[in-house]
């Protein structure tokens, strides 16, 4: 959907929780780029592109960092919460390019998600790959 002469917004979908409607991700394209906002999604298997291709075509990516791996929230059962944790994510992403691995920003991040402490081994492990925790206010030029 075009907003402006230069601007456009396109949904896709993403599997999530559908008990009440669809949950989408989006790209947004301007003439200096594009972003991809993907804050709330299951699992990466579970849907039918790769992160890895949209991660092609962006500058940047604002994915689902809910939580750090399955063990942050003891007594729970975390395939009744199925986001991607971030060290799935950081594991995908790998053997990716350097630059492609840049292009990450978690957001949608939980409280009790220690990537949000900029001293913690965790956000520590995420820049060590390569990638970012988004910054409130963070803009990207597009």
């Amino acid at each position: 959907m075009a907003l402006t002469a230069s601007l456009s917004v396109t949904p896709f979908l993403v599997p999530h929780r559908d008990e009440f409607s669809e949950t989408v991700g989006f790209r947004i394209a301007g003439s200096g780029g594009a972003v991809a906002f993907v804050p709330d999604i299951d699992k990466w298997e579970r849907w039918d592109r790769r992160l890895e291709g949209l991660l092609r075509y962006v500058s940047v990516a604002y994915v689902d960092g809910t939580f750090f791996d399955g063990a942050e929230l003891p007594g729970r059962d975390m395939r009744e919460i199925p986001h991607p944790y971030v060290v799935e994510t950081l594991d995908r992403l790998a053997t990716e390019p350097a630059a492609t691995r840049a292009r990450v920003r978690f957001i949608h991040v939980n409280h009790s998600n220690r990537v949000l402490d900029p001293g913690s081994a965790e956000r520590l492990r995420v820049t060590r790959a390569g990638m970012h925790v988004a910054a409130e206010g963070e803009r990207v030029p597009l």
